[in-house]
């Protein structure tokens, strides 16, 4: 479709969801940044039509600790793609592109109302690369002779799930390598309509739905991507890699100390399946896995019975090591049908005496499975 083409639709799309589903006309992504560095906070939105049309919007904002506004740029990407969770370093907005096509009859079905907006779309498998596309964030990477609409291209697809950090530093070349340690799947593993067991036409969770006999390869897995840049921005390599080859069962929901964001790192913390159930064995996940990136290490604390566990949250203390902290997890008790509040001493995840504290959320707060939190001080 011709850019012509794609801006007529775009002008017949928007006041259809508008109107009809009444959808902003710009929809920020559910993840937002905190760059230490600069103490601002990143935020970035896409166009209502973008999950229609094979051309992609992103807006990326900065805001200062008063939040104001204090820059905005504007990128235009020819490409149809989902983009669920996404990262920075001091020159560049990081998006791993998730390849997405229309799906027409699911897009009658989503304009009679009858279906939402997300029967209109399926996965694209057609290549067999993930695109990483390096949007100029510092006036350096502007300046550089790269075209940033032009996307690296990663030599391993997978469905980019969340990211758990990135940061640039000089390489041999004159230029910058970056890295980013990362959650992925397979495409033949994602599904739209029963994204993490939920099958919203009966409004039921059944996670049985992810876990698929022999088929832990493609569930969600924890990768870094490294990318080389020379002096003039080309890409002279990348590489995929497991971020620990001791792990290898599912685990997603990356975190790391958020001092650390936008530099090296070397713990990362995730909800990870132990493998000890026969039944549901990897998802909903049971633990808390802590993988050390310098040597690929990994360690271990599960709850107990049947108990599953959300996202890992990390709360720094006073320490000068990259551990001293907390690790907060909500923990669902099935029998109870209640939630705990769970502290861990990050240091000693692996050991039996992790455990700080478990307190019971309020009845009415309970829910069964959640996403996302952060952390910040008063």
């Amino acid at each position: 479709m011709h850019e012509a083409g794609i801006d007529a639709a775009a002008s017949l799309l928007r006041p259809i969801l508008g109107g009809v589903f009444n959808m902003p006309a710009k929809r920020l992504l559910a993840h937002y940044k905190i760059d230490p560095r600069t103490n601002r906070l990143l935020m970035v939105a896409c166009n209502a039509e973008d999950m229609l049309l094979p051309r992609s919007n992103f807006t990326f904002y900065e805001f200062d600790a008063d939040f104001a506004l204090v820059h905005k740029r504007e990128f235009v990407v020819p490409d149809h793609l989902m983009i669920h969770d996404w990262t920075f370093t001091d020159s560049h907005y990081v998006l791993l592109g998730n390849r997405i096509k229309l799906h027409i009859p699911g897009s009658l079905l989503a304009l009679t109302g009858t279906h939402p907006m997300i029967a209109a779309l399926a996965v694209d498998p057609s290549k067999r690369s993930t695109p990483v596309y390096l949007l100029p964030r510092s006036p350096e990477a502007e300046a550089s002779a790269r075209d940033w609409s032009v996307p690296v291209e990663a030599p391993s697809q997978m469905w980019s799930m969340h990211v758990g950090n990135a940061f640039e530093e000089r390489n041999a070349r004159g230029g910058i390598r970056i890295q980013v340690h990362m959650s992925g799947c397979s495409y033949q593993w994602f599904h739209f309509h029963r994204m993490f067991g939920y099958n919203w036409m009966n409004k039921k969770l059944d996670p049985s739905f992810m876990n698929i006999p022999k088929g832990r390869e493609l569930l969600p897995r924890l990768v870094q991507v490294s990318i080389d840049l020379d002096k003039r921005g080309t890409c002279r390599g990348c590489s995929v890699k497991r971020l620990s080859d001791q792990w290898t069962r599912p685990a997603d929901f990356p975190a790391i100390n958020p001092n650390f964001a936008n530099r090296r790192n070397r713990f990362i913390y995730t909800g990870a399946a132990s493998g000890s159930r026969r039944f549901l064995p990897y998802f909903p996940f049971d633990s808390v896995l802590k993988v050390d990136a310098a040597d690929g290490s990994a360690r271990l604390w599960s709850a107990e019975g049947r108990k599953f566990v959300g996202e890992p949250v990390f709360v720094p203390t006073a320490g000068r090591r990259e551990d001293d902290g907390y690790v907060l997890l909500v923990e669902y008790a099935v029998s109870d049908h209640r939630c705990n509040l769970v502290v861990l001493d990050a240091r000693k995840i692996g050991e039996r005496n992790a455990l700080v504290a478990k307190l019971e959320v309020p009845k009415h707060l309970t829910f069964a499975m959640g996403f996302h939190g952060f952390w910040a001080d008063e």
